[in-house]
């Protein structure tokens, strides 16, 4: 490896860590956006990263959402009709 080729990486690492930065301020921006359009954006957030999972992460999400409304509703003393 020479210097050119560490400069050449270098810049090509500087590229990409300013892509990331404005992308994630383009994110926040669009989050921005939507709360202010009324939604709400934690639950917005929450809702992107579960849509984005994988299909084994997601149903093993799913699941524990599951049990955790279910023990809620058994702590709180709440009935709680679970789909078959």
């Amino acid at each position: 490896m020479t210097n050119s080729d560490l400069r050449e990486r270098a810049a090509r690492l500087a590229k990409l860590e300013e892509a990331v930065t404005e992308a994630k301020l383009d994110l926040k921006a669009a989050y921005d956006a939507a709360a202010s359009d009324g939604f709400n954006k934690a639950a917005l957030k929450k809702a992107m990263k579960i849509h984005g999972m994988d299909q084994d992460k997601r149903a093993k999400h799913d699941s524990a959402q599951m049990d955790l409304e279910m023990y809620l509703a058994e702590i709180e003393g709440r009935n709680l009709e679970r789909a078959a």
